[in-house]
């Protein structure tokens, strides 16, 4: 019973760095757009920690061998004996060093796929990927795969000095909104109920009238009752 405890620690320990980079990622582009299970959440922080730690396990391994050590097989021999704890007690400077190193490296894998999966590279190129497409999908790692929606695509600001104005022609004759794109809701283009706030609104009742100042901190509306919505995007100098 021991055992499958300290083996169960092992196991969530591995996998933190594949959380970190999972969450570092989600900072950059919008999270899954589907229900994900259990299952399929931990199949993505376990893909991350694999890469994590294959190239960790590289890295240290060339660096011992510069050095002539011995303790790669000692931790092989720790493995086969079953003595993994013991081994990593009487090394535990070095397992700390990897530890954090693993927990760095989980945090920039996790930038830099989310600056390239923000431009959806990687998620055409695997689809397009014969061979990496179907071990993804037997895996359950669907994430890797997902493009972010046109509603975000659309409307995302490039660079941080950039602001995003729009313009709403309501249904039903409801009129125009203009003003300043505050935020807005990361949803499925297939979904009808896309929240967004403008502040600064400006509010016009037919087309060819004048644009008049709302005295209101902002205007909150739901792209269902929008019948079209046009935008301009301005760097500030």
């Amino acid at each position: 019973m021991t055992f499958d405890i300290t083996g169960l620690l092992i196991f969530l320990l591995a996998v933190v760095p594949g959380f970190i980079a999972h969450q570092a990622r989600s900072r950059l582009v919008p999270r899954s757009l589907r229900d994900q299970s259990v299952l399929e959440e931990t199949g993505n922080y376990v893909f991350n920690s694999i890469v994590v730690h294959l190239i960790l396990l590289v890295v240290f391994r060339e660096t011992l061998a510069v050095f002539r050590s011995v303790t790669p097989a000692g931790l092989g021999a720790a493995i086969v004996q079953k003595q993994l704890t013991v081994w990593a007690w009487q090394h535990r400077y070095l397992v700390a060093v990897y530890y954090a190193t693993s927990l760095l490296l989980g945090c920039i894998l996790g930038v830099l796929r989310g600056v390239a999966e923000r431009d959806r590279r990687i998620g055409t190129w695997l689809a397009d990927n014969r061979f990496l497409r179907p071990l993804l999908l037997r895996l359950g790692v669907r994430a890797l795969l997902e493009e972010a929606p046109v509603w975000y695509d659309a409307l995302r600001a490039k660079t941080g000095d950039e602001r995003t104005f729009v313009e709403v022609r309501m249904k039903e004759n409801g009129g125009f909104y203009a003003g300043e794109l505050k935020s807005f809701g990361i949803v499925s283009d297939s979904e009808p109920n896309k929240d967004f706030l403008l502040v600064n609104v400006s509010y016009k009742k037919e087309e060819a009238d004048t644009y008049a100042n709302l005295n209101v901190d902002g205007v909150l509306i739901n792209f269902a009752d929008a019948e079209s919505l046009s935008f301009i995007k301005q760097t500030t100098p």
